[in-house]
């Protein structure tokens, strides 16, 4: 039997004292061990740590360890993600990538994952890199032909927490509209910088 107490021991030790046990999986041979962060979401960056995968524990030599995060991606743990929440996040991003290389837009479709991605933002109360680059393909402010000709760009600037903050560039006024129309909608603080350079922030108070 798996001992609970020791694999958080051993997650504070080998990973950091703010990330605890998330749910684990009992398989033929190794038991699976996921760890979330004790403050932020799942999906939320802040809690999210690069280098470190799941802890297993080997059902034939009793031994626990910390598995690196390239190696635990073989086909038996990644079935486990297989779920109806994995695969549509999967159509999101592949309709994502149409839109952005192709420019081949379906508007429902744009509305629906527009609205989706802002209820995860209220609900953590926290936009991710991810969100703005998501929502700058949506209004169409980040698109493959505005990268090419050097028309798009997320930059840091060291006067601005890049936690915190994010500058897109773009000379796009119409679509920049629209990312600023969400900021607004969502009552997130934004700052027009320069005719091409505006400040979003990614907290509020």
């Amino acid at each position: 039997m798996i001992n609970l107490k020791y694999v958080q021991e051993l997650i504070e030790k080998e990973i950091s004292p703010d990330y605890e046990i998330r749910e684990y999986f009992d398989t033929k041979d190794i038991v699976i061990v996921f760890w979330k962060h004790k403050i932020y979401d799942m999906d939320d960056e802040r809690g999210h740590i690069i280098g470190s995968g799941p802890v297993v524990y080997d059902k034939a030599t009793k031994e626990y360890r910390v598995l690196g995060s390239r190696e635990w991606f073989d086909e038996d743990i990644c079935q486990l993600f297989e779920t109806d929440e994995t695969k549509e996040k999967i159509k999101d991003h592949e309709y994502l990538m149409d839109l952005f290389e192709n420019n081949e837009e379906n508007p429902s479709h744009s509305h629906l994952l527009t609205e989706k991605i802002k209820k995860n933002i209220l609900r953590r109360n926290y936009i991710n890199t991810d969100d703005v680059d998501c929502l700058s393909i949506l209004t169409g402010v980040r698109r493959m032909d505005k990268e090419v000709d050097n028309r798009f760009d997320l930059i840091r600037k060291p006067e601005w927490n890049s936690t915190d903050h994010c500058v897109v560039v773009s000379d796009d006024q119409v679509a920049k509209e629209k990312l600023i129309n969400i900021w607004k909608e969502i009552n997130f603080e934004y700052k027009i910088l320069s005719e091409t350079e505006l400040l979003l922030f990614r907290t509020r108070d």
